[in-house]
Order: structure tokens, then C-alpha cells, then sequence
């Protein structure tokens, strides 16, 4: 998901430039990583205070990455605050900003950890949900570009499936945009904007849902470099709105950061040459240490989305392969466990980790794939 030197929603050059390297990619690991996501409730930085819809005032306090420090956003004091910067790959960077109104009534989130960058289907990737491995670079999934209304749609499907049982639309509060908060360099040739606003529940149990997102198109890849989303009761859907344009108009990338970045994917196109003409041993431990770190980002991201994937285990197909998972059952278990998808044909576990192989390692039980 990259233009230039911006995280998640870019679409690197790096990145773009290996598509072109030819067919030699393979092998994902297929492990579901399963932990926490870093959170915070207070920020060091001195306070600021803003008037928000419905009449309380919001004080604003800055919330940094914890993870890499790329990036600040101001947060409202006193909510939940979950996110950072995940880290997929050299080149494979998602930030995400989820926040819990101290209430439990408002939930917003600017950006998703659970949304990778996507390859179109080619002659040697082309059926939507497989896993394009590239490695320490990136984890691409294969689908077909979606326009920004049809995204929308398909997310919130994911997002609030858990909540939103019978939704019906709701027009009256789609009319809202969210700022775009990833700088592109100007190289796209395909971008749409779309949103999408439903009401579920009834009663004190009755919620307003919305998503606004922005897909990008650069030659064979595509990402999502803007999405904002709440879930909010319907007497504070202006304060959602209020937390969700904030967030966005306050997030700040560190320029420290971003020129570490610009080495990262300067090393990311050596790394995948190298790999290409099988010459990683040259590269053998600094990739060996950078990929322990990444395992256990991804290990994040899992713990994460576990509880949301569980919840949108019905929404089937097309979903899941965006998200690049498949859906199967724990033998130790007996429960519905999604895994990332690998490109060999069996999902084997310990109990604990999960590998992708075609034969079975000593002592590892089989996991029964209940999806496509």
C-alpha cells in the first residue's frame, strides 16, 4: 500500500519494482501469530482543548507510534488509544489509530492493520486471495483493483459484522469525508473515493456504522491509502466525526523516520535482486534478524484482528481473500481459526503456531480448510 516514502498507504517504488522481476517469488510461511496490540490511555505533551458537536468539550493530546515512532496524532484525553506502526516488510508498513470513547459508545479508527497492499491476478498470481510472498520485502494479496465504493462496502462487511445485523442505509450521514493523512507522490493512475453509512440495532443498542476510504492504482499494484471508520451511538455521531477529521488532520509523519524508510526500501530492491538470483545467503543474517522482528509485528497484528476475524467469519469469499486468509478449523481446539494464507496446500499447528507446508511436520496436526 504505497506511493514515495509514506507508510501503509503507499505504494513504493520498491515495492512496484519487484512485481517486475519475474515469476521466482514463493513460499509464505502461513503463521497465525497471536498477541496484543500496544495501547495508551495519557500522552506526555501538554493538552489542547477543542469544542465537540453535542456540547462537551474534547481535550487533545498527541499519541506517538510506539513501535518506530513514525508518526504523532493528537487523540482525545481520557479514550482508549490502540495502534503504532505494524511492520509487514522492508517495504510493508500499516498505521492504525483505534480509539474507545471512555463511554464504550464511540469507536474510531483511522487506517487498518488488516489491509495490505494488493497485486492484480497475472499470468503467475491470478486467483483473488492468493498470497503474492515477497519475502522480508512485503506480503502482497492478489485481487482485482476495487473502486473506493465497492471497498467501502466490503470492509464495513468485515468491520461491523458483529453489530450490524439488518443494517439499513443510512444517507442522512454519509455525506462526510475524511482528509487524506498519507502524502502520495503523484504517481497513480487509478484513485476513487467512496463511503458508506448504516444504521443497526435498535434501541440503546442502536448504532450509526460509517466507513470512508480512497483506493489508488500505480501499474500493477493498488492499495487503500486513506480509511477512516466509526461505530458510534446515534446522539454521538457529531463527536465521531469530530475525533475521526482530527485524527486525520493531525497526523504527522517524522521526517527521521521517513529517510529511514527511503533506506529500508533502497534495501528492500537488494534484498529482493538477491533473492531472485537465490544469492540471500549474502544477506543471510541481517534478513534472519530483521524477519524475527517482523514475525513478531505480525504476531501483533493477529492478536489484534483474532477477535474481529472470528466475528466476520460468515462474510466469506472475497472478503477473506482481501484480507489474505483462510478460514479453517483448530484440531486442538475445535474452533473456527483463520490463518494467513500460504501457497502450499495444507496448515498444520502445534497448538500454538501455525505453518503452511504440504507435508505435515513431526508432531504438528492437520487443520481442516473450511473456506474456498
Amino acid at each position: 500500500m504505497k506511493p514515495s516514502s509514506c507508510p501503509s498507504s503507499r505504494i513504493s517504488a520498491a515495492l512496484a519494482f519487484t512485481l517486475f522481476l519475474g515469476p521466482l517469488i514463493g513460499g509464505c510461511s502461513g503463521r497465525m501469530p497471536n498477541a496484543g496490540l500496544a495501547s495508551s490511555h495519557e500522552n506526555s505533551d501538554a493538552p489542547t482543548k477543542s469544542a465537540s458537536p453535542g456540547g462537551a468539550a474534547l481535550v487533545w493530546v498527541r499519541f506517538e507510534d510506539p513501535f518506530e515512532q513514525s508518526f504523532s496524532v493528537e487523540v482525545p484525553k481520557g479514550w482508549t488509544v490502540r495502534g503504532g506502526l505494524f511492520r509487514m516488510g522492508y517495504s510493508d508498513e500499516r498505521p492504525m489509530v483505534d480509539l474507545l470513547s471512555p463511554d464504550g459508545l464511540v469507536n474510531v479508527r483511522l487506517g487498518d492493520l488488516a489491509i495490505p497492499t494488493y497485486a492484480l491476478p497475472n499470468q503467475y498470481h491470478s486467483r483473488e486471495g492468493e498470497v503474492n510472498d515477497l519475502g522480508a520485502q512485503a506480503q502482497l494479496v492478489v485481487a482485482r483493483y476495487r473502486t473506493g465504493p465497492e471497498f467501502a462496502v466490503l470492509y464495513s462487511h468485515v468491520r461491523f459484522y458483529s453489530v450490524c445485523h439488518e443494517a439499513a442505509g443510512d444517507a442522512a450521514n454519509v455525506d462526510f469525508s475524511v482528509p487524506d493523512y498519507i502524502p502520495s507522490d503523484g504517481s497513480l493512475s487509478n484513485t476513487s473515493t467512496g463511503a458508506i453509512a448504516y444504521r443497526c440495532g435498535s434501541g440503546a443498542g442502536e448504532r450509526i456504522a460509517f466507513v470512508y476510504d480512497r483506493t489508488s492504482q500505480a501499474g500493477g499494484v493498488w492499495s487503500v491509502p486513506t480509511i477512516g471508520s466509526f461505530l458510534s451511538a446515534p446522539d454521538k455521531v457529531g463527536m465521531a466525526r469530530a475525533v475521526l477529521q482530527h485524527c486525520a488532520q493531525t497526523f504527522k509523519l517524522n521526517p527521521v523516520w521517513m529517510e529511514k524508510q527511503k533506506q529500508l526500501d533502497a534495501y528492500a530492491l537488494q534484498y529482493q535482486r538477491a533473492r531472485q538470483q537465490q544469492r540471500v545467503q549474502a544477506l543471510a543474517q541481517q534478513v534472519q534478524q530483521f524477519e524475527a522482528k517482523m514475525q513478531a509485528m505480525r504476531d501483533q497484528v493477529a492478536g489484534f484482528e483474532r477477535h474481529q476475524a472470528a466475528q466476520a467469519s460468515q462474510v466469506e469469499g472475497f472478503t477473506q481473500a482481501l484480507r489474505g486468509v483462510t478460514p479453517t478449523i483448530d484440531p486442538f481446539t475445535g474452533e473456527a481459526r483463520e490463518v494467513w494464507t500460504g501457497p502450499k496446500s495444507n496448515y498444520w499447528t502445534n497448538g500454538t503456531a501455525v505453518v503452511n507446508s504440504t507435508n505435515a511436520p513431526p508432531g504438528w496436526q492437520q487443520m481442516r480448510v473450511t473456506g474456498p
